[in-house]
């Protein structure tokens, strides 16, 4: 008898919206340097623990601007994240509208507190989520399997009724290792043949 599945789990991050990815023209001309590797520059030990709110998005920016001795203000780096941020992926946020219909949605995010609290204000579609798990509010990242078996325990679902999509496959393995299947994102076509390779339709 096939497993049927009964819960979604999302990723949010180049799945749903755009994350940093995508800054690097913007930055480079606000700085007046070439785009190649800036990206770079806003990954590491910093963003993870921006993520893990450890550190706040000034001290994170702060850091980056100090380091490279970037010639701009934490105001214009937060408003180019903030404006990336603004980009839907494809037309997901229908897919999901059109999902709700059928499914329970999870969204699961490593993700800074402060641009949360921006991108849920910005995006309604973002309310359609009947449950958000973010890595600032357990203080630990997908690639960890504890953000999994916080969503197992306190939803008091089982792993075989939920599918997981992300970007980044080291974040579906780690899913997997709860017993949670997984589809490596790439965009919203090969999604949608891809969930109904396990039984779920729009």
């Amino acid at each position: 008898m096939p497993i049927t599945i009964t819960h979604l789990i999302f990723d949010l991050s180049e799945v749903l919206i755009r994350g940093l990815v995508g800054i690097d023209n913007e930055i480079g001309e606000l700085i007046g340097k070439q785009s190649d590797n800036l990206l770079r520059r806003f990954g590491g030990e910093n963003l993870r623990a921006l993520c893990k709110n450890e550190i706040t998005e000034n001290d994170y920016l702060r850091n980056i601007i100090t380091t490279e001795k970037w010639n701009c203000s934490l105001k214009e780096l937060k408003q180019i994240i903030r404006n990336n941020f603004h980009h839907v992926i494809g037309e997901m946020d229908e897919l999901v509208a059109e999902l709700l219909k059928r499914y329970s949605l999870i969204l699961l995010s490593d993700h800074a507190k402060e641009w949360i609290n921006y991108i849920e204000e910005y995006h309604d579609f973002i309310h359609l989520f009947s449950n958000k798990i973010y890595s600032f509010d357990t203080g630990h990242l997908k690639n960890e399997i504890h953000n999994f078996e916080i969503l197992l325990n306190d939803l008091n679902i089982t792993s075989s009724s939920c599918l997981f999509i992300d970007d980044r496959k080291e974040n579906i393995e780690t899913a997997q290792h709860c017993g949670i299947k997984g589809i490596v994102f790439k965009d919203q076509y090969q999604l949608i043949s891809e969930l109904a390779r396990y039984g779920v339709f729009l």
